[in-house]
């Protein structure tokens, strides 16, 4: 997304007041690991208001990539090793079994969260990937970890054989397409890593393939995906923001295996995402069949991750404009730095509350969404709209990034 002078300023100065924040969030270490970034969780799904403790979960994913996104953009060191510092978190908080610490988000504390432990796992590896483009020996360390979790847990205890597919239990016959396609794009870094095909072939095409079953074909909710399936029954629930989550996965099968009807999938997903999509930018909470929606609540910090869904869109053909969203998720920036986290946790049911604590209420674990999305643009945004003009308006805030609008990077 090519952004004007005035919004790149805007995006600039939201990275600085998120890595400002994000720091703020790091709690001392506890006896079982180093520190950690810790906090409440406000979620559909329920929250955890009363355990504020660590947390490593899919919040690291945004963290490390979204550090990484700033290194690759300005090639300063403390970026790496902010990421680093990430990587080693998961690194003193993994358990025996492989699995990882407090895993479970809005569940904590508890261990064997998914998608969790996946998102944790693909931060891990584009970290090792990122460490041994440099010649650094730590990237092993890095490597092996998300290597045992994914071998120990996601293999040795989620994968069904008879459906060729990852459960999201392992005493229940349940299938999560977001989840899944999160754990297939960690197992196809796995694979260029160690050179091994066998966690691309065995394991995640094939789940992809499930995802693909899980798509709808025809109608007002082409392109959707289905929330979840127990055995072959699939439920009726539509989320943009969990669909959204799907495209990485799919787009790195597509380059692995040339098979286009991933390629397919991403473009009728992202449409059906934008079809949905309301005027403000913002986008309901979950769809059913028949025409029936519940708007709330709206995600503000979160829409970081169905931008990054869009953006990546466009490399299969899809045509779009982000701009809309984007403005709803800058509208979102709280004066500590932060993101909100939503709009409407009270309207979740009819006669709720217009105000709910719960939207103003900034979490690790949806801010990294926006951390990871609006590093990378500044990483990807070309070197233009008057570069001397962008210096001239740099402010404290900036500087103490160190971004410089001159370098270019990688997504």
């Amino acid at each position: 997304m090519n952004l004007d002078a005035q919004t790149y300023k805007t995006v600039t100065e939201a990275v600085a007041g998120l890595d400002r924040w994000l720091d703020s969030m790091r709690l001392p270490a506890p006896l079982y690991c180093g520190a950690c970034y810790g906090g409440p969780v406000a979620h559909w799904w329920g929250d955890c208001l009363e355990y504020t403790g660590p947390g490593l979960d899919w919040r690291y994913e945004g963290i490390i990539l979204g550090y990484l996104n700033l290194w690759g953009a300005t090639n300063e060191s403390r970026w790496m090793a902010k990421a680093k510092r990430a990587g080693d978190d998961l690194v003193a908080g993994q358990l025996p079994s492989g699995n990882y610490r407090n895993s479970e988000f809005e569940l904590n504390p508890g261990a064997g969260g998914t998608p969790h432990e996946a998102a944790c796992d693909l931060g891990l590896l584009k970290l090792a990937e990122a460490l041994r483009s440099l010649g650094d020996p730590d990237w092993e360390i890095y490597y092996r970890t998300a290597r045992r979790n994914l071998e120990a847990f996601y293999i040795g205890r989620l994968w069904d054989e008879n459906t060729c597919s990852f459960r999201d239990d392992p005493a229940v016959a349940s299938f999560v397409p977001n989840k899944a396609a999160t754990l297939a794009e960690a197992l196809f870094v796995l694979s260029h890593l160690s050179g091994e095909a066998v966690w691309a072939e065995r394991y995640a095409l094939p789940t992809l393939n499930a995802v693909l079953e899980h798509q709808v074909s025809g109608g007002a909710l082409d392109g959707a995906i289905y929330q979840n399936s127990f055995g072959r029954r699939k439920i009726e629930k539509f989320f943009p923001y969990y669909i959204s989550r799907c495209t990485g996965g799919l787009l790195e099968g597509l380059a692995w295996s040339g098979d286009k009807r991933f390629a397919g999938a991403v473009r009728r997903a992202s449409g059906f995402i934008l079809r949905v999509r309301y005027e403000d930018g913002s986008f309901p909470q979950v769809l059913y069949p028949g025409g029936r929606v519940n708007r709330y609540p709206q995600w503000v910090a979160a829409v970081g991750d169905i931008l990054r869904a869009l953006d990546l869109s466009r490399s299969v053909g899809l045509t779009c404009d982000g701009t809309p969203s984007l403005r709803w998720l800058l509208a979102g920036r709280l004066p500590n730095g932060a993101f909100r986290t939503a709009a409407g946790f009270g309207r979740v049911t009819p006669g709720g509350a217009a105000d709910d604590p719960r939207d103003e209420l900034p979490v690790v674990g949806w801010n990294d969404k926006a951390f990871r999305y609006l590093a990378g643009i500044l990483a990807a945004q070309p070197a233009q709209n008057s570069q001397a003009d962008h210096r001239k308006e740099h402010d404290s805030r900036e500087i103490e990034v160190g971004f410089d609008p001159g370098l270019a990077g990688p997504h």
